[in-house]
């Protein structure tokens, strides 16, 4: 049975939700198998950059890396 979901993809801010739980749970697993982790800013920032970076490359068309004028929000 059909969804209609089948010609879609998610949007870009959806993608990097899952792309950061997906980054987070990679780093946390390389050290414990605890859902419970200390992580400092320097780590979670690896993490973020990480899911931005694969956000970027996905939507490349969509320039998301780009700034955007203020009078264009």
């Amino acid at each position: 049975m059909s969804t209609g979901w089948e010609k879609h993809e998610p949007s870009p801010i959806e993608f990097m939700h899952a792309e950061l739980q997906n980054e987070f749970h990679k780093w946390r697993k390389g050290q414990t198998i605890d859902t419970d982790i200390y992580i400092n800013g320097m780590q979670f920032n690896e993490i973020v950059v990480a899911a931005k970076k694969s956000t970027y490359a996905k939507y490349k068309k969509l320039g998301l890396d780009m700034p955007v004028l203020k009078t264009d929000l």
